[in-house]
């Protein structure tokens, strides 16, 4: 009878033992390698375009460009747009990531930081060209990206969440189109 106790006693040890409640290996707060992917690209992106938004407001020309609903575009408003729809959207994308035991990277890839390098190294007119083609690149980029991560991301509320998305960033894209056009 000691021995069955002592075997039983053992047994519900090595049960507890290999009952695993961490939440980061629950395969429902962990998202896919195809996920994290789009995470890390996601947040390179949104990083990307709030950093050259920066420099657009702190360089760029101010002078209307032409009209978007009504609204004046210029080098420097959309760079402000720039910086207050990205960070949003990069702080959300954060916290959505973090909830699903994933981390958005801290600084931009090295093909960004070359190509806000770039842009930083420019003035003037030659700036607000430069900048106006990036927008249109990084949108076109960006919507598609969240584009694939909404039809076939691995994570429902990654994927939901992407795909709510999509309509701001067509829109940008638009204006972006529209601010490249009416520099050149």
């Amino acid at each position: 009878m000691k021995k069955m106790r002592l075997l039983l006693f053992a047994a519900m040890l090595i049960a507890v033992a290999c009952d695993d409640d961490d939440d980061q290996n629950d395969p429902g707060n962990s998202l896919s390698n195809a996920d994290k992917i789009f995470v890390t690209n996601a947040a390179d992106g949104g990083m990307f375009e709030v950093k050259a938004g920066e420099l657009a407001v702190a360089k760029g020309d101010s002078t209307s460009m032409g009209f978007m609903h009504g609204d004046s575009l210029s080098v420097k408003s959309f760079g402000r747009m720039m910086v207050t729809d990205h960070s949003k959207v990069n702080e959300e994308l954060k916290n959505l990531a973090e909830r699903k035991g994933a981390s958005v990277p801290g600084s931009l890839s090295a093909a960004k930081q070359q190509k806000l390098d770039s842009l930083s190294a420019a003035n003037g007119a030659a700036f607000n060209a430069m900048y106006a083609k990036m927008m249109v690149s990084s949108h076109q980029e960006t919507v598609q990206l969240f584009q694939t991560q909404a039809a076939s991301g691995n994570d429902g509320e990654l994927k939901s969440w992407a795909a709510d998305k999509i309509p701001a960033l067509q829109h940008h894209l638009e204006m972006s189109q529209m601010l490249r056009d009416s520099i050149r």
